[in-house]
């Protein structure tokens, strides 16, 4: 019988966690800043107050992992993904768009926690997968998707969710 691995893993941040947590901010700070246009842009409608608050949520993302990695935070946006996505995010469509962002983000999260070693940028991304999943919901509602004819929209992350970075994937 053989014994199970008890290696445990570091909990700060490895070199390499620094950089995928640093590529992860950056993301965040886009899709706060990107929110922060819809709003700016009044597209939000009845939702304006729900689009601020998902702002507010990637920005305190963003200040997490900050504090996780320390001075090495970049605390800037990935700008040619802001606009990418600028137009689409100040359109009439800005649930449609918010919704595949927030699905990209939960897409390209979980592919970073298949790379990184560290418990606590982990555990970190993990919950801030967590609360997107929550958003892209959210925002299919807010869309009028309907939670019977469109159940996918709130239940299924799509697995070719277009990843907003160039993360490897370990082969599954």
């Amino acid at each position: 019988m053989t014994s199970p691995d008890t290696t445990t893993p570091p909990r700060r941040p490895t070199a390499g966690d620094i950089e995928l947590l640093a590529v992860a901010q950056s993301l965040e700070l886009t899709a706060r800043d990107l929110y922060r246009a819809a709003v700016s842009a009044g597209v939000g409608g009845d939702h304006e107050a729900s689009l601020a608050c998902m702002g507010a949520h990637h920005d305190m993302a963003s200040q997490s992992i900050s504090a996780v990695i320390g001075g090495e935070a970049p605390q800037t946006r990935n700008d040619d993904l802001f606009e990418a996505l600028e137009s689409e995010f100040t359109g009439s469509d800005v649930a449609l768009a918010a919704h595949g962002l927030e699905n990209s983000l939960v897409a390209t999260h979980k592919a970073l926690l298949g790379e990184l070693d560290g418990s606590e940028g982990s555990a970190l991304i993990a919950s801030v997968l967590i609360v997107e999943a929550r958003h892209a919901a959210a925002l299919a509602a807010v869309a009028g998707l309907s939670p019977v004819d469109d159940a996918d929209a709130f239940l299924v992350t799509p697995t070719d969710a277009e990843l907003l970075a160039d993360v490897e994937v370990p082969a599954s």
